[in-house]
């Protein structure tokens, strides 16, 4: 590491330290996974102890093809794919979950390039849902979701 420069190896040591990290969290092969009928969420149970708990809400059901796996706590709920384009694939998911009575809210652009990424966010009843769309390739698109309980912050500030 003599030859590298300082910023190159550090990067390399936290990456290398980080990854580590990762792959010792969960050793492979020990995940169980739960095939679900096609158009709804696949489910992995980790074994106890585990850092992936559920919320307590049933994973949302999805479009005919669209496949989804469980995500670790404190992130999105939720993330998989769905075989169509990101235009095709955005109309799919959001006209799905209108129908499941979620009401649209925004939609943020986070990158319109070659490899557009979107932010759809929904209300029902008492929860929010936020849905992240990427595109993968040509005829596959990503998506992650999560559903928080709304909070009454209206961005006041008391003093």
């Amino acid at each position: 590491m003599k030859n590298l420069p300082l910023f190159t190896a550090v990067f390399l040591l936290i990456f290398l330290g980080g990854l580590g990290i990762v792959l010792l969290q969960q050793p492979a092969g020990t995940a169980e996974t739960k095939k679900r009928p096609s158009g709804t969420a696949t489910e992995s149970f980790s074994p106890a102890g585990s850092s992936a708990a559920p919320i307590g809400l049933p994973p949302l059901p999805l479009p005919r093809g669209a496949e989804a796996w469980r995500c670790p706590e404190n992130s999105w709920e939720y993330t998989g794919e769905i075989p169509a384009n990101f235009v095709s694939a955005r109309g799919q998911l959001s006209s799905w979950f209108q129908n499941l009575s979620w009401r649209p809210e925004k939609q943020i652009t986070l990158d319109a390039s070659l490899k557009p990424q979107i932010l759809l966010t929904f209300t029902r009843q008492e929860y929010e849902l936020t849905l992240l769309l990427w595109k993968i390739k040509t005829n596959l698109t990503g998506f992650s979701y999560r559903r928080d309980k709304k909070s009454d912050f209206k961005g006041e500030i008391i003093q």
